[in-house]
C-alpha cells in the first residue's frame, strides 16, 4: 500500500505574510495566540503543517516550529498536566 502524502491546507485565518520565518520563537507564538484568538486547534494545526513539509529540507526551521508550538501550548495552558 502506498503512503499518503501529506496535502497543503491554506488557513482561514490571515496570512503570515513570512512571520514564520522572521520572528522568534516565542513571538511567533504570541503572534499566532493573537492572530487565532486562542484557538489551539487552528494554531497546532498551522504549526504542524509547517514542520510536516519542512522537517527533511530545512530541519531547523522545523524546530523552531516545534519550539513556537511548544510555547504557544504552554502559554494557552490552563494549568493542567
Amino acid at each position: 500500500m502506498a503512503k499518503k502524502r501529506p496535502e497543503w491546507k491554506d488557513s482561514k485565518y490571515a496570512d503570515a505574510e513570512g512571520k514564520f520565518k522572521e520572528l522568534s520563537c516565542g513571538d511567533l507564538a504570541n503572534w499566532l495566540i493573537k492572530s487565532r484568538k486562542g484557538n489551539k486547534k487552528a494554531i497546532v494545526g498551522s504549526l504542524n503543517q509547517q514542520i510536516v513539509f519542512n522537517r527533511r529540507k530545512n530541519s531547523s526551521y522545523a524546530r523552531k516550529m516545534k519550539c513556537a508550538r511548544n510555547a504557544a501550548m504552554k502559554k494557552l495552558s490552563d494549568g493542567k498536566k
